[in-house]
């Protein structure tokens, strides 16, 4: 292409109807997967633009989050025909840093996957214990169902699953009982499970395996606290692993597991986030990735408390996990992950500063998206309290304010204990997300809040009441919106970012499709030198389709199509540089490839 922007992607004439209107059913075996959303460029009011959520529909508990053959995999609870919990499908996202997220059609629906598809979990089978490997990509296997255990399995990275045996539950209880989920027991090479179940009372069933499909009953851990989406995974402290068993309100005990049962001398549990820890609200049905690249232990949760005009519900953004030693055992901490930075912008810091109720060494900063980090001495502290009013206005109001308040030692109005005479805070503020880290991970809140981004309320003020406080130092980053220029359903290596120049494109399980009375191009803005294009294209009622190249922002370039006239041309406006006559059958895929060298062009 010599320095020219290439552009890839489909020419289309009198296309039909994209997605068809009718009522909000499972699609049956021959729509799957399911990709039914409207398109949105996710800048909708109250739409997180670091959070995750979903393109659109309702979402709730993260399931069966793995990192596979290159990705991360994000499934989750899914409503994706309407804003209200209703009859649960499994969504599907995936991302290469855990921070840029795309949507990918449905994992599991029902109708086309037997069972009841409620929350669950998931394993990347690197060593193929299971068998159920059919070609060179790791089998992702997930587990769902409710009063049992059913099986299923994708070959192709989420993309379709099976249900293995048919959907049978290759685990049967007697008892109330769902969200299984997996881990790898590496000391005794062997699969645990661990599912919530109500064998007269609250608690977790663990099962063993050696290859994901034949269980076997180990053990119980019965606690009046452990409700829901349970979890056992480990964790390092001082060179030794633990165990850490939770719970869906994020409630954890630490102990050890022989390879059979689980124990603890710490029955009490502890929270792992201060947010509402309820269905619905702020924290809640958190899930770690397995097979992560670096070993590292990543946790997402629900927020139910995020809506808008065409979704319900967002993520946490994701955390690693670790253990720190306190007098009272061992105790979780959660930091952001590094992929954050990929996001940061511009940015301001303060050192050694004196805040007071009049100074407010944050004025003339708007922002929508940020990150603040700050420490304040508390040797010589006058102030009752002291913290950050986040979109803020000038009329002294704010969307939310974060408030420590040293008489009641409380941080956000949870309780505090700060580090020494410190009182450090790092806020992750998003349009309908805040997150709060303290103790180097200690402490952590997840809220939604529903912040105006309109430019008069973008402010931020730094105060304290009643005295003053010492800023030892602050730190302010813009954060730019994680949602990229990648497609949906397109799988291409341009990367983009895309437009189309008329006509309506959407996306569709098998890519992109158009409607258009005329010609419309949907356009990468890539270039390149002389390249190899290539891609899958079909007719349904369309005249022609194909891959234009070597063109500008408005298409006009060359053009390789296939035409329902029974014709291959290659063509640019205004000349035919040469046709093929060969049958074309609307609604078969056909493949094109073109070599461009120079002035050769090959088709």
């Amino acid at each position: 292409m010599r320095g020219v922007r290439a552009v890839l992607v489909v020419v289309a004439t009198a296309l039909a109807l994209l997605v068809p209107a009718g009522p909000a059913v499972a699609g049956g075996t021959p729509d799957y997967p399911e990709f039914p959303y409207p398109s949105t460029t996710y800048q909708e009011p109250f739409r997180g633009q670091f959070h995750f959520s979903s393109q659109s529909g309702w979402m709730n508990d993260p399931n069966g989050l793995v990192f596979a053959n290159g990705l991360y995999h994000f499934f989750y609870q899914h409503n994706p025909h309407g804003l209200e919990w209703d009859t649960m499908h499994w969504g599907h996202a995936t991302s290469p840093d855990l921070v840029h997220w795309t949507q990918k059609p449905i994992a599991l629906e029902p109708g086309v996957h037997p069972g009841t598809l409620f929350s669950g979990g998931g394993v990347v089978d690197k060593d193929n214990t299971s068998g159920l490997k059919t070609g060179v990509l790791d089998p992702i296997i997930v587990f769902s169902n409710t009063n049992g255990v059913s099986v299923f399995y994708s070959n192709d990275n989420g993309r379709t699953f099976q249900a293995y045996d048919r959907g049978r539950k290759q685990i049967e209880i007697p008892h109330e009982s769902r969200d299984p989920n997996v881990v790898w027991d590496a000391d005794r090479r062997q699969w645990v499970m661990v599912v919530w179940s109500n064998r007269g009372g609250n608690g977790a069933d663990i099962y063993t395996s050696p290859d994901l499909l034949r269980w076997t009953f180990a053990s119980r851990y019965a606690a009046d606290w452990l409700f829901e989406c349970p979890e056992l995974f480990v964790l390092p402290l001082d060179g030794r692993p633990h165990w850490v068993l939770t719970s869906a309100t994020g409630e954890y005990v630490v102990g050890a597991f022989d390879g059979t049962t689980f124990r603890t001398d710490r029955p009490q549990p502890k929270k792992m986030n201060l947010g509402t820890t309820y269905p619905g609200g702020s924290f809640y049905a958190a899930e770690t990735f397995d097979g992560t690249p670096d070993g590292q232990v990543v946790q997402m949760a629900w927020q139910g408390g995020n809506r808008g005009s065409t979704w319900t519900g967002n993520a946490t953004f994701p955390v690693t996990l670790g253990l720190a030693g306190s007098p009272d055992g061992p105790k979780v901490t959660r930091t952001p992950v590094a992929g954050l930075d990929s996001l940061r912008a511009d940015s301001r810091t303060w050192r050694n500063a004196t805040v007071t109720g009049t100074n407010n060494h944050f004025a003339g900063i708007l922002a929508d998206t940020y990150e603040i980090t700050a420490r304040f001495d508390l040797r010589g502290a006058t102030a009752r309290e002291f913290g950050f009013a986040l979109h803020s206005r000038s009329d002294g109001t704010a969307d939310s304010t974060v408030t420590y308040d040293r008489a009641a030692g409380t941080l956000y109005g949870r309780p505090f204990q700060p580090t020494g005479d410190e009182v450090s805070v790092r806020l992750l503020v998003d349009r309908g997300q805040l997150e709060i880290f303290s103790g180097d991970g200690l402490f952590s809140v997840a809220d939604n809040v529903n912040f105006d981004s309109a430019a008069v309320s973008q402010g931020i003020r730094l105060f304290a009441t009643d005295g003053q406080v010492r800023l030892k130092d602050a730190k302010f980053t813009r954060l730019s919106t994680s949602w990229g220029t990648a497609q949906s359903t397109l799988e291409s290596t341009l990367a983009g970012p895309w437009h189309a120049t008329a006509g309506s494109w959407s996306d569709v399980a098998g890519g992109k499709r158009g409607q258009t009375a005329g010609d419309s191009f949907y356009l990468s803005a890539s270039t390149g030198g002389d390249a190899v294009y290539q891609g899958d294209l079909r007719l349904d009622t369309a005249q022609a389709t194909g891959l234009t190249f070597r063109a500008g922002a408005d298409g006009a370039g060359y053009t390789a199509n296939i035409d329902a006239g029974g014709l291959v041309k290659l063509w640019r406006p205004g000349r035919d540089i040469a046709v093929y006559a060969t049958p074309i059958v609307q609604g078969r895929s056909y493949h094109l490839k073109v070599q461009a060298t120079g002035s050769r062009i090959q088709v």
